[in-house]
This record gives structure tokens, sequence and C-alpha cells, in this order.
């Protein structure tokens, strides 16, 4: 009987220790230049640059410009960079309240955590603007509630890409 109990008592106390997984360690060609670790971050990040967007395509350009600092640092797609939110008014508030982009389709969003701490939103979209349909990438960091710096890379979509799969453009 006290063998029986003894080996009860090693069991429960087994099934009590936390598993630990293993993994490889790879051995990557190339060391990341910006961060190593990275875990996934908050939806409420998402849902962030989500209404920017959605308020963007409704015509409420000032509700999207409060999602974003006054001191949002923007890198644009042809290569130029703005620093506060005056200059990047400059450069699209005219066309935002034109309705220039229209068809917005989001493909993916990735809340993310850099090890720094750094919160950020990767984004895969598609929208037409000024009669061309684009694909886009975008990187969209988190502070405080605002979005502080936005990283943008565009192509243009090929028709035949439309034609092939019209129901998700996102390829």
């Amino acid at each position: 009987m006290k063998k029986l109990l003894l080996l009860l008592v090693v069991i429960f106390m087994s099934c009590d220790q936390p598993f630990k997984e293993t993994q490889a360690k790879l051995d990557f060609p190339y060391e990341p230049t910006y961060q190593k670790e990275w875990k996934i971050g908050s939806q409420e990040n998402v849902l962030l640059v989500q209404n920017l967007l959605k308020s963007f395509i409704d015509g409420d350009i000032d509700k999207g410009y409060s999602y974003m600092s006054e001191d949002i640092e923007f890198w644009h797609q042809n290569g130029s960079v703005t620093t506060n939110l005056d200059e990047f008014k400059e450069i699209y508030d005219e066309a935002l309240r034109s309705g220039a982009f229209t068809n917005h389709s989001i493909g993916v969003n990735i809340p993310v955590v850099s090890e720094d701490g750094y919160e950020w939103v990767l984004l895969w979209d598609i929208a037409d603007a000024g009669g061309q349909t684009n694909r886009y990438q975008e990187a969209f960091r988190i502070e405080d509630g605002k979005i502080v710096q936005v990283n943008q890379f565009s192509k243009p979509v090929i028709e035949d890409e439309i034609d092939d799969d019209s129901s998700d453009n996102l390829k």
C-alpha cells in the first residue's frame, strides 16, 4: 500500500511539471539589422489602423488625421519622407478629400511587438487611386494610441492579375 501511495505521489508531482519545448537552433545566413525577436501584438492596434484607413476611404479625413501623431514620420511609396502631420497633409489632403482612394480591401493584418517594445501593424492591402489599382505593403508603428510612423511600399496591379482572380485581388 505504501508503494502504491508513493507511486501515486510521484505521478501527481510529475504531472504538475511544466512541459519545456525545445527548438532546434537554426543557423540563419543573415542577421536582422533592426530587431531580432518579435511577438504577436494587440488587435487593438489593428483596429486603430483599420479605423484610420476606413476614415480616409469614407471621406471623414479629419477623423482619419486624429489617429495620427502630430510628429508622424511617413516614409512614402516614392521614397520621400515627411516628419509631421502638417507635411503629410500638404501632400495628401487634397487627394484624400477628393475621394481619390476607392475600392479598398485589406488582405493581411499582423500586429507585432519588437524586442524593444515597439508596436507595429504590418498590413497588405489594395486600393484604386487616380485611376490605377495598387497593392500596398504598409507598416504602422503605434505609440500611446497614435500612429507615429508609417513605412509604405506599393506597386501597380497588372490588369491580367485582376482578371485571373476577381474575387480576391490580394495575391
